[in-house]
């Protein structure tokens, strides 16, 4: 099937110049939307789309159909139907699913963009059934997942954790290093840093003695390499340009760390793009997110999916060390099945 790109200022006058220029025939294979660069696509509401379209083949030359993906290995998550959405369809408007996931805490701006795809790849009608509905919903919005890179040890680079105080930086620091000594059986190394207020994380001190892990107060070049290296810095909070700028210049003393941005998924929308704004210029890898016991609306981190290019890698519940840690995949973000919230 040959292509033809198609760019219209929304989803009616996609479908009108599809139709104008292929036939009704025609069928929509992908949507992208073209919103304005950075993170200031939350207020600019209007983007543009971007159609591919072409009229499919017939006969004994078309190639089967493939089957829609249903799910990742985390489970089938066109199962996973949020049985106690509060929302009701409202007769002829938006599909159920939509209005559930914003009363859930995705954004406006980005229920719109589903919006707008759903509609061109399945009409504007909602799907007959709730499984049917959430399972289209589900599978276009996994479509934007970023992963992560998976190999994390034995880079020889350390892992830095930035973000506010009170994020839980050490805490996850802590959850990993005892998940990777205690299950994994591999090799740590702690420094705890001092930065534009002191380190008195003595509970990491008292973590690494347990495991038998080396912690130093001051960096230094290892002699010796570990499969893991841990730096602990204080917490810097968004409006203290001072404590950023030598947060920055730490950063920049290290042997190209890998850094991580932890951030409490229990603060609101707002609070969290405050906080990755003030944090991007650091240019963090990745979001790890923590206190989700806090805040059960897991669907609203999917908000940093859409609205920034910096992937979630891993997840955090609790002060239980090592607890509950564990990596991002999209059915994570999703209510579980027959789970009702």
């Amino acid at each position: 099937m040959k292509l033809v790109a198609f760019v219209a200022e929304n989803a009616d006058a996609a479908l009108a110049q599809i139709h104008r220029d292929l036939g009704p025939e025609a069928v929509v294979v992908s949507v992208r939307k073209m919103p304005p660069a950075g993170i200031s696509r939350l207020w600019q509401r209007n983007g543009r789309l971007e159609v591919m379209a072409g009229i499919p083949q017939t006969g004994a030359d078309a190639p089967k159909e493939t089957p829609p993906r249903t799910g990742t290995s985390g489970g089938e998550v066109g199962n996973q139907i949020p049985l106690a959405a509060p929302v009701k369809r409202p007769a002829g408007g938006r599909w159920r699913s939509l209005a559930w996931l914003e009363s859930k805490g995705l954004l406006p701006a980005f229920v719109e963009v589903l919006e707008e795809k759903i509609h061109l790849l399945h009409g504007r009608a909602p799907l007959p059934t709730p499984e049917k509905e959430w399972s289209a919903v589900t599978n276009l919005i996994i479509c934007h997942w970023r992963k992560t890179e998976p190999a994390m040890t034995g880079t020889g680079r350390p892992h830095v954790f930035i973000g506010p105080a009170g994020s839980g930086k050490t805490t996850v620091l802590c959850k990993w290093m005892a998940s990777a000594v205690l299950l994994n059986e591999q090799s740590a190394r702690v420094w705890r840093l001092d930065g534009e207020t002191v380190n008195a994380s003595e509970l990491l001190t008292l973590h690494c003695e347990s495991l038998g892990v080396p912690v130093e107060r001051f960096w230094r070049q290892p002699d010796e390499s570990a499969d893991l290296h841990f730096v602990d810095l204080p917490g810097v909070e968004a409006d203290n340009p001072y404590a950023m700028e030598i947060l920055q210049e730490q950063l920049a003393a290290l042997p190209r760390p890998h850094v991580h941005l932890v951030l409490n998924a229990a603060c609101e929308n707002s609070v969290l793009f405050e906080q990755f704004n003030a944090f991007a210029p650091l240019k963090p890898e990745d979001i790890i997110f923590t206190h989700l016991d806090e805040d059960r609306r897991r669907v609203k981190l999917w908000n940093f999916v859409f609205g920034t290019n910096c992937p979630i890698s891993f997840l955090s519940t609790g002060q239980k060390i090592p607890g509950d840690f564990r990596r991002a995949e999209p059915a994570l973000l999703f209510p579980q099945k027959n789970h009702r919230e």
